[in-house]
Formats: C-alpha cells, sequence, structure tokens
C-alpha cells in the first residue's frame, strides 16, 4: 500500500462523504463531525437508555502513526445529574479533537477514546470496545439496557447500538481508503 498523508485521507474521507466535515486537529489526527449514512442523511450517533436517562454520543476518526491508521471511537457519557460534570476543557492530549460533540453535551461525566487498528476484524472490534468502554464502572447502566427481540431474546440494545455503528463507520472508513 503507497505511503499516506493525513492529508490524502483526508480528501479520500471527504470525497466519500463520511461526514459534513472532517476536523483535522493536527498533523496525525482526524474526526469526523457530523458523519453521514450511506444516503447521506445523518447518522444517528446518540444513544440514551429509556430508565436512567444515560446517553452516550459516539464520534469516530483517524489517528495516523508510522504510516498505519487506527480507529477511533469517542465516546461521551452524560446524564440529567448536575451534581458532577466534566467540562470540555478537561480533556487531553487527541481527547480534545472530539470537543465539539462533547461541548454540546447535557452535563457530561466522562470521555473514552477507543481505539485499534483500522484493519482489525469485527471481532477484534468488539473486544476492543468490551475491554476499553464496556468494562468502565461508570457505564454499569449499559448492561441494564436489556430488550426482547422479535425472537423471545434479550438483547443488551445499547451495547448492540454502539458495536454495530462502529462497525458500519470503520468498515465505509475502511471501503473510502482502499
Amino acid at each position: 500500500m503507497p505511503t499516506r498523508t493525513i492529508d490524502t485521507v483526508k480528501s479520500s474521507l471527504e470525497h466519500a462523504q463520511l461526514a459534513g466535515y472532517i476536523y483535522q486537529h493536527n498533523n496525525h489526527l482526524l474526526v469526523l463531525q457530523e458523519p453521514l449514512n450511506d444516503d447521506g442523511s445523518i447518522l444517528n450517533n446518540f444513544v440514551q437508555h429509556e430508565l436512567t436517562a444515560d446517553q452516550i454520543g459516539l464520534q469516530f476518526g483517524l489517528r495516523l502513526s508510522d504510516n498505519h491508521f487506527d480507529f477511533l471511537i469517542g465516546v461521551t457519557h452524560s446524564n440529567q445529574d448536575r451534581s458532577y460534570e466534566i467540562g470540555a476543557g478537561n480533556l487531553k492530549a487527541d481527547q480534545k479533537a472530539f470537543n465539539l460533540l462533547y461541548a454540546f453535551y447535557n452535563y457530561p461525566k466522562a470521555f473514552y477514546l477507543v481505539s485499534l487498528p483500522l484493519a482489525a476484524n469485527s471481532a477484534q472490534l468488539e473486544d476492543a470496545i468490551e475491554s476499553q468502554l464496556f468494562n468502565q464502572p461508570k457505564l454499569d447502566f449499559l448492561n441494564t439496557a436489556i430488550k426482547t427481540n422479535p425472537m423471545s431474546q434479550q438483547v443488551n440494545w445499547m451495547k448492540s447500538f454502539i458495536v454495530q455503528q462502529a462497525l458500519d463507520m470503520k468498515v465505509r472508513i475502511q471501503t473510502c481508503l482502499n
């Protein structure tokens, strides 16, 4: 594969219309702002627990290092508890690239950054999300977001939503870069 620069990758992502805007944070990080579906409609990147009102917001990005890309998932957690809130100024290093979604959030409580090689397969993506995100004690509410599917099986719908949105965007990014 030829050497890719952050500029050529940004151009490819823009041409593929994966987002309304591709934010270049520095010379090695791109974040998709206003991500789009295949049909050009706005991608739903928020999910809310119906009982606790905890919300998760998702953003996607790429980090270039040593001529390979890592797929990034920026995850913001918020809820209606006003007693504890993290300001956008508390985001560190590459987390700051995800500031735009974070700044519009209701009472943000935490920000998590999931990172894995862009070339990872779907099982590796699920493992990365499980180990880097779902194991966070403050996200235990995800384990109570259960719905029954048409086959009468209990499904952890918020976790499924997060994994599916991440997988879809990772595949779309990979496809446009091939």
